[in-house]
């Protein structure tokens, strides 16, 4: 038996000392292959990555245990590249790669890809990337929202949820009013991507617009069905959570016409240039300040108490504006009061 061991032990020695080389060689092969077809998305021209070319990475990458590491951090390196050199059509390019990444991966990969975000593997704010001088806002604005982005993930039905929320806590109020929370930042980010000049926008950009526009209305979608469900469970909210609803309305006061503007524009210039608009946009209604009032005193109501409670000092009483809080004593007449047949009254003891 001992002999046996030593024979297997010796054999596994030596299929290790074969096999181990050509798995290295064969890493360092995928991840050159997934350094050039980076190089193929991102290289000079108006043109973005087609569809055959993002397939192309995200099946390198699976088939690649730990590429993802490699991944985040050569994006990361173009773009800080393009921020040095100041060149947009190269940073615009590295970015929608990312953010059709992000949509074509399946679950594994996207979760993978936000934690190299969290972990500062993955990097794709401008600002700190030595970009200060950018010719062109839509890229901040675009970079600014995939930082957002990141924070979000693809449900089961295709639309976007925050990926905080833990799926059986989603129907809780906490976790409803920090969904509505995220979309309004979500929804402001997408409209700081509006181009200054959408006709003037290279075919990457007006790329990168539309899947902006897309994703935006799946995010209003939910945000206005949440409203309408924390708005009906009000009456039960706590004191946090009513003021915190308030907040949110109040919010949607001033964002809710922006947004329908926002759509509005796009629409137009969709029309323009394709003739006719291919996108199902929202009604987005409109948060009147009225509401918000309305909101705001029914928080403000008093809560009277039931068992009548401590009625406090003579001093408190004084102050005190609760209806009918004085003591009232009533005292029974003996008298009786008769009608006679020609209407007068007469007393009866």
């Amino acid at each position: 038996m001992k002999v046996k061991r030593k024979l297997l032990a010796a054999l596994s020695s030596v299929v290790d000392r074969a096999i181990g080389p050509r798995a290295m060689a064969g890493e360092r092969s995928v991840l050159a292959e997934i350094e050039a077809s980076l190089a193929r998305c991102t290289k000079g021209g108006k043109h973005d990555a087609g569809e055959e070319q993002v397939h192309e990475i995200l099946f390198l990458v699976s088939n690649a245990p730990g590429s993802i590491n490699f991944l985040s951090r050569r994006l990361s390196a173009r773009l800080e590249a393009a921020g040095r050199g100041k060149d947009d059509a190269a940073a615009l390019k590295a970015l929608l790669l990312l953010h059709r990444l992000l949509r074509g991966g399946d679950r594994h990969f996207e979760q993978d890809l936000r934690g190299m975000w969290a972990c500062g593997e993955l990097r794709v704010d401008l600002a700190a990337a030595r970009c200060g001088a950018w010719r062109n806002g839509f890229l901040l604005g675009y970079a600014a929202f995939l930082e957002e982005r990141l924070g979000w993930a693809i449900n089961q039905a295709g639309g976007l949820r925050p990926a905080k929320i833990p799926s059986a806590a989603a129907a809780s109020p906490e976790w409803a009013l920090y969904s509505l929370r995220k979309c309004q930042t979500f929804l402001d980010r997408a409209m700081d991507c509006l181009p200054e000049n959408a006709s003037a926008a290279n075919p990457a950009m007006q790329s990168a617009f539309n899947i902006v526009v897309r994703e935006s209305i799946r995010v209003y979608e939910s945000f206005s069905d949440d409203v309408e469900a924390v708005i009906a469970a009000y009456p039960e909210l706590d004191e946090p959570s009513k003021r915190s609803t308030v907040a949110i309305m109040r919010k949607a006061c001033a964002q809710t016409p922006s947004l329908r503007d926002f759509y509005e524009s796009y629409k137009r210039r969709e029309v323009d240039v394709i003739g006719k608009s291919n996108l199902d946009y929202p009604y987005v209604r409109i948060v009147t300040a009225a509401e918000v009032a309305s909101l705001e005193q029914r928080s403000r109501a008093p809560t009277l108490s039931r068992g009548g409670g401590n009625r406090g000092s003579s001093g408190d009483k004084e102050d005190s504006c609760a209806p009918f809080w004085k003591k009232l004593e009533t005292t029974i007449s003996m008298v009786w009061v008769e009608f006679d047949e020609g209407g007068g009254l007469e007393e009866a003891l």
